[in-house]
């Protein structure tokens, strides 16, 4: 599963390799960029939502970079039409595109990838976290800054929270937008774990403006119930409040629910045992996982609390899907 392409890649020598990377912000995304820029010494280093990642490969080639390695970013069903136009034009130019990611995938955007192999070549595994997936691949993932750094991006995206540096991680990188985010990657790529000036930002900055954000979050939360169902609304939520802790919060109060839902200004947030949000969001243009997904835009609440409602009908609420 993890043959690694790059060694195919470097085989031909008189081939000039002028490369660029682009990850996702959060931690499983940075260190997937700290791995990926220790082995290519990229040109260029791209920090990305997932709605931009097809703009920036535009950029790249663009630029005339011919390898794009790309990790931790979901490939949206609604970017289908952008990003085929991209890899139409990546193929025209010669350039080559490498792709890791854990989220659940659309057979949409498989089709896709697959209709073009001889420019894509990507590793999709869901059980993983994507940085995981990029130290196999590089043969390095026996090293122990790499491990330590493999371990955060687990704590924060299957939410085990075992670390109190990963809670401060993850608020910061939501907090104070791009600037913050390529400090961090600075700090991570010089074998600073724990930087300080994280963590006095974090104290100063952050920390009490942060918990009166979910304390507000929590007062304007909604209650929604049919058929035996149990809906908790979290609407006009602040962007950087994190949807896992706020639901983490209210269920240490005893406010349990077959689904949550987090609504944003920009998007909306999907929790649930019950159900596969990851196949709700992608009728909306989002995806995830299973128990956790998310749908960009300003698409209407009311419809997505159907589908909600609905699929629970389905699938009943008397025992999860997944138990942790």
């Amino acid at each position: 599963m993890f043959h690694s392409l790059f060694d195919v890649g470097c085989s031909g020598l008189k081939i000039s390799r002028r490369r660029g990377i682009i990850t996702h912000w959060d931690i499983d995304g940075l260190a997937s960029a700290v791995i990926l820029s220790k082995m290519l010494n990229p040109e260029r280093k791209i920090l990305s939502s997932v709605n931009s990642v097809a703009r920036y490969i535009g950029e790249l080639v663009s630029l005339g970079l011919n390898e794009i390695w790309i990790a931790d970013l979901n490939p949206a069903s609604s970017m289908k039409n952008q990003l085929n136009m991209t890899i139409e034009r990546a193929k025209r130019l010669g350039v080559k595109l490498y792709w890791f990611d854990h989220h659940q995938w659309s057979h949409h955007m498989i089709n896709l990838f697959n209709q073009y192999s001889e420019v894509i070549s990507y590793i999709n595994e869901p059980s993983m976290v994507a940085s995981d997936i990029v130290a196999n691949y590089f043969g390095v993932s026996g090293n122990e800054y790499y491990r330590k750094l493999v371990s955060l991006a687990y704590d924060d995206d299957f939410f085990e929270n075992r670390f109190e540096i990963t809670r401060i991680y993850r608020r910061v990188l939501k907090w104070n937008g791009w600037d913050i985010r390529y400090r961090v990657l600075e700090s991570l790529s010089q074998g600073e774990l724990e930087p300080r000036w994280l963590i006095e930002y974090y104290v100063n900055e952050v920390k009490n403006l942060y918990e009166n954000l979910m304390r507000e979050a929590i007062g304007r939360m909604e209650v929604v119930e049919k058929n035996g169902a149990r809906l908790l609304i979290f609407p006009d939520v602040d962007p950087r409040v994190h949807p896992g802790e706020l639901i983490e919060v209210v269920e240490k109060q005893g406010l349990l629910a077959h689904a949550y839902i987090v609504r944003y200004p920009r998007g909306i947030s999907l929790r649930s045992d019950y159900v596969d949000v990851s196949k709700i969001a992608s009728l909306y243009g989002g995806g995830g996982h299973p128990r956790v997904a998310g749908i960009p835009g300003g698409v209407g609440m009311e419809a997505v609390l159907k589908s909600l409602l609905d699929a629970l009908e389905k699938y009943g609420v008397n025992r999860p899907l997944y138990i942790s």
